[in-house]
């Protein structure tokens, strides 16, 4: 991925992570999972590798995408392991695990990512779609698009200057406007550059929609203008 010069310059982006209960998991080969509790469905985190956080307790993950109690089913490829964990929190990328999390699925102690993965959500477990529903959508003034990036929250980078965003996904120049569900404020703003989540708002930007000293917005609806 290429790194916009403002988006380096901004010293990345702060997430909080919520932790709360552990997850049950195991790994393949030790005998059947007791802790799956459905199919998996969607594949999601396509092409990404998977990186982890030094952080203990039982077995878990942090994602900027999907809601806590989200189930995911994580393999990695290059050696058949696998494991189902909760999502317990924000995190910094699609799917960050902990430190119990990773030790079950790498292949030697000098891990240090998981390049070869599939992530699945399983099948009965909170999709990302399910932090909003129809009702609560947010429709204002001005010609609104497709709402994108859907279930994903929306970070807040330290840069300055004008109201704007990053995006790993949406390309620079577009418009978007972000509503937070929870407080009902909106902005509509154009991405600058590359940053490493779906939407993430440089200082200004947050402050119209983000609540004072938070450093993410969790309940986001994210819109293309047109």
């Amino acid at each position: 991925m290429r790194w916009s010069k403002g988006w380096l310059a901004g010293a990345g982006v702060f997430s909080v992570v919520a932790a709360i209960g552990g997850a049950a998991y195991a790994v393949a080969g030790s005998g059947p999972s007791t802790s799956q509790t459905g199919p998996a469905g969607k594949e999601v985190c396509t092409g990404r590798q998977l990186s982890a956080v030094a952080s203990t307790g039982p077995a878990s993950v942090t994602s900027d995408q999907f809601p806590a109690g989200t189930s995911l089913r994580i393999t990695n490829l290059s050696n058949g392991r696998a494991i189902t964990v909760s999502v317990t929190g924000t995190g910094s990328g699609c799917a960050v695990l902990n430190s119990a999390a990773f030790d079950a699925l790498r292949s030697t102690e000098s891990d240090t990512a998981l390049r070869r993965v599939r992530v699945e959500i399983v099948g009965n477990a909170p999709a990302p779609t399910s932090v909003r529903s129809a009702t609560s959508r947010v429709r204002a003034s001005g010609v609104v698009g497709q709402v994108v990036c859907d279930g994903a929250t929306v970070g807040l980078s330290p840069v300055g200057g004008a109201p704007g965003a990053f995006s790993s996904q949406l390309p620079v120049g577009t418009s978007v406007r972000v509503t937070n569900l929870d407080n009902g404020r909106q902005t509509t703003v154009r991405i600058v550059g590359v940053g490493p989540a779906c939407v993430v708002l440089n200082s200004a930007a947050f402050e119209l929609v983000g609540e004072s000293g938070a450093t993410v917005v969790k309940r986001a609806q994210i819109e293309k203008v047109t």
